[in-house]
C-alpha cells in the first residue's frame, strides 16, 4: 500500500483507506484542505465516541480545526466505518489513524502529538461531549493570546451525562473528585490534569512524552500532569466537558484492581507530591494495620451495596482502593 497523501480522496463505498504510515497504520482521510489554528486529537479503543464527533462537527470554529482520530488497535470494521464517516462529515481537515494492535493510553497520545502538525493540540477521550456552543471558540481564542508554549485544562462535568442505577457510584465519584471548578484544581495544577480534556502546546508535548511503563488504566495522566507543571505554566479554566463514559459498579472497581501498578510507578516517580494526598496517607495507614484483608472485602461490599446512601458507598469505594494500594506499599 502506498504511502499516504492529504491529497488523495477516500473511497466510502469500498471503506478503504488512502495509506498506510511508516508504522503500519492504516490512514483515512476526508482530503479537505485549509489553515488550522489547533488539531483535535481523539484517543480511541472499542468507541465511535459518536457524541463527541457530532457535537464538535457542529461547534462553531470547527472549521478552523483539524480533527485527527487515532484508533488504537480495535480491529473492527464496523466501528472503522462508523469513525470514517465522522471523518467524512467533519467541517475541517479530519484523519483517521487506524492501529494494527493495541499498545495502551500514553502510546495513543503520543501519536496523536507526533501526527499533529498545528501548534496547539487539544486532546478530548472519545467519552466526552463539550458542554457549551462556545467550547471550540474558547480554545482557538486561548491558542491565539497565549503567547508562550502553556498546558490549558479545560474541566470536567457530568451535565450531559444520564447516570442510571448502575453508573450512579461512579457519577458521585466523579462529581466528587473530578468535577471541580478552575479555582479549586488552580491550588494543584499539576494533580488535576485529566489528559480527556486539555490543550497544550506542541513544545511540551515533544519535550514531555507520556511515560509507557504506565499500562493499562489510570495515573499516567497525573503524572504526566506533574512533570509539565515542573517546567511549563499549568493554567486551569472553566470551559468543561461531560464525561458521557460512566462507568458500573462492576467495571469501576474493576479498574481500579487493574490500576494498583500505576499507582505504584506513580509514587515512585513523585513521592514527595503524593506522599502529601489524602489517597495516599490511608493506603499507608491501611498499609501498616493487619487484616487488610477483610477490610477490603467489607470496604468493597458497603460501595457495591446500591440501596446505602451514596456517602456511605463513597466511603467505602474509597477505602476499598486505599486497601488495594496499601497493599502494595
Amino acid at each position: 500500500m502506498k504511502n499516504w497523501d492529504p491529497s488523495q480522496e477516500f473511497d466510502l463505498t469500498r471503506h478503504l483507506p488512502v495509506g498506510v504510515t511508516d508504522a503500519g497504520e492504516d490512514v483515512f482521510s476526508n482530503s479537505k484542505a485549509g489553515e488550522a489554528q489547533i488539531t483535535i486529537c481523539v484517543p480511541t479503543w472499542k468507541d465511535s465516541a459518536d457524541a463527541l464527533l457530532c457535537s464538535l462537527a457542529r461547534l462553531p470554529g470547527a472549521e478552523q480545526c483539524t480533527l485527527l482520530i487515532f484508533d488504537d488497535g480495535s480491529i473492527d470494521s464496523d466501528l472503522t466505518s462508523q469513525l470514517v464517516r465522522h471523518v467524512m462529515r467533519f467541517p475541517g481537515p479530519a484523519r483517521l489513524i487506524s492501529a494494527p494492535k493495541n499498545i495502551g493510553r500514553s502510546h495513543a497520545r503520543n501519536r496523536l502529538q507526533a501526527l499533529a502538525e498545528t501548534d496547539w493540540i487539544l486532546f478530548l477521550d472519545a467519552d466526552m461531549q463539550p458542554d457549551r456552543e462556545t467550547f471550540l471558540s474558547e480554545y482557538l481564542e486561548r491558542s491565539k493570546t497565549q503567547t508562550e508554549p502553556a498546558l490549558i485544562a479545560g474541566g470536567f462535568s457530568l451535565v450531559h451525562a444520564r447516570p442510571t442505577d448502575e453508573t450512579r457510584l461512579h457519577a458521585a465519584q466523579s462529581s466528587a473528585s473530578e468535577c471541580l471548578p478552575a479555582e479549586i484544581r488552580a491550588q494543584a495544577p499539576g494533580r488535576y490534569v485529566f489528559t480527556s480534556n486539555i490543550l497544550a502546546h506542541q513544545e511540551i508535548l515533544k519535550t514531555i512524552r507520556f511515560d509507557l511503563g504506565f499500562q493499562g488504566w489510570g495515573w499516567e495522566d497525573v503524572d504526566w500532569g506533574l512533570r509539565v507543571a515542573a517546567e511549563y505554566p499549568v493554567l486551569h479554566i472553566d470551559n468543561p466537558a461531560t464525561h458521557l463514559g460512566l462507568d458500573t459498579d462492576a467495571k469501576l472497581i474493576e479498574k481500579y484492581a487493574g490500576s494498583v501498578s500505576n499507582f505504584v510507578r506513580l509514587i515512585e516517580r513523585h513521592p514527595d507530591t503524593m506522599s502529601a494526598t489524602p489517597l495516599y496517607r490511608m493506603a499507608k495507614t491501611l498499609s501498616r494495620m493487619p487484616g487488610q484483608k477483610p477490610i477490603m472485602s467489607l470496604a468493597l461490599r458497603l460501595a457495591q451495596t446500591s440501596f446505602a446512601p451514596i456517602k456511605a458507598r463513597l466511603f467505602g469505594l474509597k477505602l476499598y482502593r486505599a486497601a488495594l494500594y496499601g497493599a502494595h506499599l
